[in-house]
């Protein structure tokens, strides 16, 4: 379990698994030979997206950026998911602990575990918290018949969970959300500051590392290839000027790092855990 301090806030990674994706399907754009030289995260012939949660402890507020896939996997996926309670069982953390869920957007693998199912009924897992959603992410749902949404968004709109967010703000005490579109419309990453120091936890804004080096390589998955790349090379300067730790919703462990200039060019570097 890697945890990274930025000032006094601790993040903390949790794993609910993962899912196997074709890399040549996932990221089209990477040559055979950069994936030949930069192996990580590759199995076969398959890219291992991690499925990573994170766990901010600021001052008395938990927060907990994305839910995982939950209790069972989609029928099209290949992984080992289901993981996460009992990440935070062993971070020393109960559901009624967290009192703000931030879901980087509504896709399966990042909301799974917002409801639990108790008495034949879907309930917040997380009883006490507010989940913040940014709300451009709603029209593209809103009459979808989706499963993951169906059990994981629906009722936290039933017992008023749920809030809509339509500016960046403040979360909690140094947590700040930041509109990162093109993945989907409403997709966004979360800053976290303290004391003169600072990280972004990415969500989908990039899958992996690869990515940051080359932000105009979009994954298939992304809903709008073209923003998502210019999304990427705003948030690497941002990373840049500002020495930000990443932290990848998908990449490899230990799931952050820093991009360090060599010969004129951006390159991830895994932080030691």
């Amino acid at each position: 379990m890697f945890t990274l301090r930025v000032g006094e806030i601790a993040v903390t990674a949790l794993s609910d698994g993962y899912i196997d994706f074709e890399a040549r399907r996932v990221l089209p754009d990477v040559p055979e030979d950069v994936w030949a030289a930069r192996p990580e995260g590759i199995v076969g012939d398959d890219l291992r997206c991690w499925v990573t949660s994170y766990l901010i402890r600021a001052g008395n507020r938990v927060v907990l950026v994305d839910t995982g896939i939950g209790p069972r996997l989609l029928e099209r996926w290949r992984g080992n998911c289901g993981a996460l309670p009992q990440a935070l069982t062993e971070a020393g953390v109960a559901p009624a602990d967290v009192d703000t869920v931030i879901c980087t957007h509504l896709h399966a693998d990042h909301i799974g575990w917002n409801t639990v199912e108790q008495d034949g009924e879907l309930r917040p897992t997380f009883p006490r918290a507010r989940y913040l959603v940014h709300r451009a992410e709603w029209p593209r749902w809103q009459d979808s018949d989706d499963f993951s949404i169906a059990r994981s968004v629906w009722p936290l709109l039933a017992s008023g969970h749920l809030e809509w967010q339509d500016g960046e703000g403040e979360a909690a005490p140094g947590v700040h959300p930041l509109a990162t579109p093109g993945h989907t419309p409403g997709h966004i990453s979360v800053l976290v500051y303290d004391r003169g120091e600072g990280a972004v936890i990415t969500g989908d804004a990039a899958h992996h590392p690869l990515e940051l080096e080359h932000p105009d390589w979009s994954p298939t998955f992304d809903a709008d290839r073209a923003q998502s790349a210019e999304t990427r090379r705003a948030l690497v300067e941002r990373i840049e000027d500002e020495g930000l730790v990443v932290l990848g919703g998908h990449f490899p462990p230990p799931h952050a790092g820093r991009l360090v200039r060599v010969q004129a060019r951006s390159v991830y570097e895994p932080l030691s855990r």
